[in-house]
């Protein structure tokens, strides 16, 4: 019986750090100089179909949980790779590298992960696994 809770108590400790890594603040992927021409490029290009506000419209909402909960299993990569390679719908792959570098981080700003002094980079966020999970609930 001891070891029956000594084992329970190892279970919900792993438990419990799951879900505290879960809710770990996200990293600075961008700065904010991209996050504010972002929002042009963005207002520009993409809210004709994601809503001014990124709740949706014609296209997906780009923000919140319906957009990037923790069970979507989203990655920076596989976000940033549809935008870069899909997107404006009718006109793919039309913005500069830079305005795609902007617009994620628009859309990252937006959905709560922090700047830093580092830029986004287009290439290296191609290929990042950084999960992408929104802290605006």
């Amino acid at each position: 019986m001891k070891t029956l809770k000594i084992a329970g108590s190892a279970v919900a400790g792993v438990l419990l750090m799951a879900a505290s890594a879960g809710a770990a603040t996200p990293p600075a992927l961008y700065t904010d100089a991209q996050a504010t021409a972002g929002a042009s490029v963005f207002s520009d290009n993409c809210a004709m179909c994601h809503g001014a506000d990124l709740t949706g419209g014609a296209g997906p909402a780009l923000i919140g949980q319906a957009f990037a909960a923790p069970s979507s299993n989203y990655t920076i990569g596989a976000i940033f790779s549809e935008i870069a390679e899909q997107m404006p719908a009718g006109q793919p792959g039309s913005l500069s590298q830079t305005q795609y570098e902007q617009v994620m981080s628009y859309i990252l700003k937006e959905n709560g992960f922090p700047s830093g002094s580092t830029a986004l980079n287009y290439k290296a966020s191609l290929a990042s696994t950084v999960p992408l999970v929104s802290q605006v609930k």
